[in-house]
């Protein structure tokens, strides 16, 4: 501001501002203090306008204590000047801060003032706030005939002195008033106290405490509003008797108040806190309050939450038709008032109270005695819906069950309305955050309105097309005894999980209904108790399908090991077409193709493997059970077993490995490539922490599952039990495959050493001869003779002693087959005159039949591949065998043809007799009682076994059947070879 300050001596100003403080300072009279103010800003400034006006808060306004003007015209100066929104005088009381206005004469926002400032040629202006900390208690306006005018520092200075002194004494001398004039809360309140104990009803306490508070406060209307659960509303129950004017036909205040319609006011009652509303004073956002003060018809509004044990019953409210600032002690007394209404309910509805607890008790004590006696759950479970919906006065039961493997909410029983319906079961898993809340929420989770609430949003579409709108959800586990059965379990339990789940929710149970409703806290508590006693339930329910499944798991491990003890049953075209090897291995591939069956059914999975691989094997085996197509692995692919991740991550870990598809590097993808897998659960098939593993056991499904301890432990004992099959057969595998290599090699020497002693006992007992014969002989030409037989039967014996030097340097412990081309006829012809004698001797008749489909080309011999010597003792031994089960007089048949490209077969048909069971053990159609049936081990059966295994070793097969008329056939069936 560009005034010119009069010159003045500086010790001069101090003296004279120093004499204005003082006097500011010690006298109490408004007059006095606003004229010496004015005196000053006359004297030390040159100001053309000056203006004070006091603060009215109750009226939000300004009364002008005069002032001076360039005409000396005071009338105006002492006018009442309404304070509108948007004003520059309301704006300086609300901010409490200078404003500075260019030319007053311009401003829109200054009212009266610019028509007075045109009047008075007033152009710059400044208006101060008399402030006393946060309170504004007058505005004082300075102008001037100057556009723009501003202060400088050393004026600042002055005038914020003098003003902050002004207002330090308009406050004291206001504090002092009040203390005069201020009502007394506590007095009146032991007032109202006194007049209560001679009421019983609740109306007649409400309509005492309306009129007790109206004539304290002094408001247009004073009001109790109480709080409808049901329907989620406020309706106004007692009101003053007073009738303020101009409140009929339109003007006249709502009856009811929706909690919709209240907003943040509503959850500011809930919380237990006062609420106040002026014309620029609000505890609450303005935008929030706008829409109840149009239906309550009032300007400003006062009111305290009655609440009983954290319940909002209703509020106490008074309210203003004019804008007003409400005092402390106005709130004081009516928070008072509210607290006391709050503890005269329970008194007034006492009877009613004992009443329903009545029931309630009732209501318990019949679910109580159901559960513990022997009671159709099912019943008892319709009954207690039906009944708690009745005393709730609710639409909807639902007792739900967690699916702990497949992570969902399975629902055990529901009651609805009968035009509703069903819930579709199961509801889907709860968000982290829900289910947390439901974990560790002691008390009940109250939902009003679901519209205004974000919590058990997984639920919200299937229960609202249900028509559920308002719930209360209650997990049936309490935390006390989960805490302690989780203990029980700990210490009792001899399988532990090496994947834990620390999911605590067994059950839910949720009530609704179709409207929007408040849960008092009665009803939460009941529906605690009751969720707790159908928790035992459901617990004995649980604690029923885990026994359930155990049973299965040893109703199961029992079939397994049964089918390990009963025989193995294997086709003749499986057997004839299965090398040595691969027929080894086929009693593993049915034990653990029979496993993941057991699996599958055990731990409900869609898709069970068992991967195996052998020692030193770069490549694994797969064996698959897959209940769906979509989980169906590839049998015929191609793991590798060293750098696989996850095959080396299972071996590597102590037990059971949980995995998702998505966590699994792409190498391990491309062989357990499905659709449908999402979850994974993999243990080492380990039989001693010193033993390398050899496989692993691989159940899978789709993607959300979660597996159970039970599951778990499960799994780990059945791949301990499979894995321990696997290396029982495998072990004897091997010892069946020695005793079979040493039977072999028995038969096969035995069969040698007779022929060696046949021959060399026949050569040496001839040698004999002809020495005895040569010495007493004189003839020359016959001891020439003689001496070219001793020559014959020398090397016949030497040629005896070098096969047997080869079988006893080559064949020491297995024997070796040589794959010659073998002549057929000689073949038989060697066999035949071997077996000469037997036949001679029991008088059978032998016939040699050639199929007459059998023709070579001219030149060409029939032959097979074989070693030569083997083949003559096998054939020898079938007809050996077929004479002894011959009668005296006897026939048998030998009859051989080609049976494909590239096999001829050979039979031996006789008469005999022959043990059909023995049959089918040799032939594999059942495995042999090794220690319980002694015709297994007659050496005649074991002869022939041991020529199905020396065939076998040739690339070839000898079975045995009986045809009709007991005829025994033994075929024998060999690769062919071109001679």
């Amino acid at each position: 501001m560009n005034h010119q300050q009069r010159q003045k001596d500086l010790d001069q100003q101090i003296v004279h501002l120093e004499r204005v403080l003082q006097t500011l300072r010690e006298d109490e009279n408004v007059e006095v203090l606003l004229a010496t103010t004015l005196s000053y800003l006359q004297t030390e400034f040159d100001w053309r306008l000056i203006w004070i006006g006091l603060y009215d808060r109750a009226g939000h306004r300004l009364f002008g204590k005069g002032g001076m003007t360039p005409n000396g015209d005071l009338s105006f100066l002492k006018q009442r000047f309404i304070l509108n929104p948007g004003d520059l005088l309301e704006q300086v009381v609300i901010q409490l801060r200078p404003v500075v206005v260019p030319d007053l004469r311009e401003e829109n926002r200054a009212g009266e003032w610019r028509s007075w400032a045109q009047n008075f040629n007033i152009q710059g202006a400044i208006l101060f706030p008399l402030r006393y900390k946060d309170r504004c208690y007058g505005v004082i306006l300075l102008g001037s005939d100057e556009w723009g005018s501003s202060l400088s520092s050393a004026e600042k200075t002055q005038m914020t002195i003098v003003f902050g002194a002004l207002a330090t004494a308009l406050y004291q001398i206001e504090k002092d008033w009040q203390r005069t004039l201020t009502k007394r809360p506590d007095e009146s309140l032991i007032g109202l106290i006194a007049q209560l104990r001679e009421l019983r009803s609740l109306d007649q306490y409400l309509q005492t405490i309306v009129e007790q508070s109206h004539e304290f406060i002094e408001p247009t209307r004073t009001n109790v509003y109480w709080f409808e659960r049901e329907r989620r509303y406020f309706w106004r129950r007692v009101s003053n008797r007073q009738v303020a004017p101009g409140l009929g036909g339109l003007n006249r205040p709502a009856s009811g108040i929706t909690v919709q319609d209240l907003g943040g006011f509503y959850q500011a009652l809930v919380k237990e806190q006062i609420v106040w509303i002026g014309e620029s004073h609000s505890s609450l956002k303005s935008e929030l309050t706008g829409r109840l003060m149009q239906q309550i018809r009032a300007r400003s509004l006062l009111a305290a939450p009655i609440v009983l044990e954290g319940e909002l019953l209703g509020f106490l409210a008074v309210e203003a038709s004019e804008p007003r600032i409400w005092q402390e002690h106005e709130k004081n007394y009516l928070r008072g008032v509210g607290q006391l209404v709050a503890l005269t309910v329970p008194l007034s509805e006492m009877e009613g109270r004992m009443q329903q607890t009545e029931i309630d008790r009732d209501l318990t004590a019949g679910i109580a005695r159901a559960i513990y006696s022997d009671a159709d759950w099912e019943t008892t479970l319709k009954n207690t819906a039906a009944q708690l919906c009745g005393r709730l006065n609710c639409e909807y039961f639902l007792l739900l069950l967690y699916e702990e493997e497949l992570d969902r909410y399975e629902i055990v029983c529901q009651n609805l309305p009968r035009h509703r319906r069903a819930v579709p079961s199961p509801l889907k898993a709860l968000d982290l955050v829900d289910l947390r809340l439901l974990e560790n929420s002691v008390e009940t989770v109250a939902i009003e309105n679901w519209e205004e609430d974000g919590r058990l949003g997984a639920w919200r579409e299937v229960l609202t097309e249900a028509g559920v709108r308002s719930l209360l959800a209650l997990s049936t586990r309490g935390k006390k005894s989960e805490d302690r059965s989780s203990r029980v379990q700990a210490e009792h339990s001899n399988l532990q999980s090496p994947i834990p789940n620390s999911h605590s929710i067994e059950g839910l149970l949720v009530v609704g209904h179709s409207a929007t409703r408040n849960w008092s806290r009665s009803e939460r508590e009941l529906v605690q108790v009751v969720s707790q006693q159908l928790g035992l339930i459901l617990h004995q329910w649980q604690q029923s399908s885990e026994l359930d499944k155990y049973q299965q798991f040893y109703r199961g491990l029992k079939l397994g090991l049964a089918a390990l003890e009963t025989p193995q049953e294997y086709s003749p075209e499986q057997i004839s077409t299965s090398s040595p090897g691969m027929f080894r291995d086929l009693p593993r591939q049915k034990l653990e193709y029979n496993f993941a069956q057991y699996v599958a059914q055990t731990v409900s999975c869609p898709l069970v493997a068992v991967i195996t691989w052998n020692f030193h094997q770069e490549e694994a085996l797969i064996v698959t059970v897959a209940a769906n197509p979509v989980f169906a692995l590839n049998p015929e692919a191609a793991i590798p077993v060293k750098t696989d991740f996850l095959i080396q991550q299972v071996v590597a870990a102590g037990g059971v490995v949980q995995h998702s598809m998505s966590e699994l590097p792409l190498a391990t993808k491309r062989w357990l490539r499905s659709p449908g897998i999402g979850e994974m659960m993999a243990v080492a098939l380990r039989t001693a922490p010193e033993h390398e593993p050899m496989g692993i056991l691989l159940v899978a499904d789709a993607g959300g599952r979660r597996w159970s301890e039970l599951s778990v432990n499960l799994l780990d004992q059945m791949a301990s039990h499979l894995a321990w099959w696997r290396r029982y057969l495998a072990v004897q595998s091997v010892c069946s495959l020695q005793r079979s290599d040493l039977e072999l090699l028995n038969w096969y020497k035995q069969r040698r050493f007779e022929e060696f002693y046949r021959i060399v006992g026949t050569g040496v007992k001839e040698l004999g001869e002809l020495s005895q014969s040569i010495l007493q002989s004189g003839k020359e030409q016959k001891d020439a003779l003689k001496s070219l037989r001793y020559q014959q039967v020398l090397r016949q014996i030497g040629n005896a002693l070098g096969s047997i030097h080869l079988v006893l340097k080559q064949e020491q412990w297995r024997p070796q087959f040589g794959l010659d081309a073998v002549p057929v006829g000689a073949w038989l012809k060697r066999s035949l005159d071997r077996a000469a004698p037997l036949i001679k001797q029991l008088e059978i008749l032998l016939e040699v039949n050639r199929e007459t489909s059998v023709s070579l080309p001219p030149g060409k011999t029939l032959g097979v591949r074989g070693d030569s010597i083997k083949l003559d003792l096998v054939l020898w031994e079938l007809l050996a065998a077929a004479c002894r089960r011959s009668s005296v007089g006897g026939k048998i048949e030998v009859r051989y043809q080609i049976v494909a490209a590239d096999l001829l077969e050979l039979s031996v048909t006789d008469r005999g007799g022959f043990d059909p069971q023995l049959i089918a053990i040799f032939n594999g159609m059942s495995a042999p009682n090794i220690l319980g049936d002694a015709n297994c081990n007659q050496p005649m059966f074991q002869v022939l076994l041991s020529c199905q295994r020396a065939v076998r070793l040739m690339g070839g097969n000898l079975s045995m059947e009986i045809l009709d008329r007991n005829l025994v056939v033994a075929r024998l069936v060999l690769p062919l070879a071109s001679l």
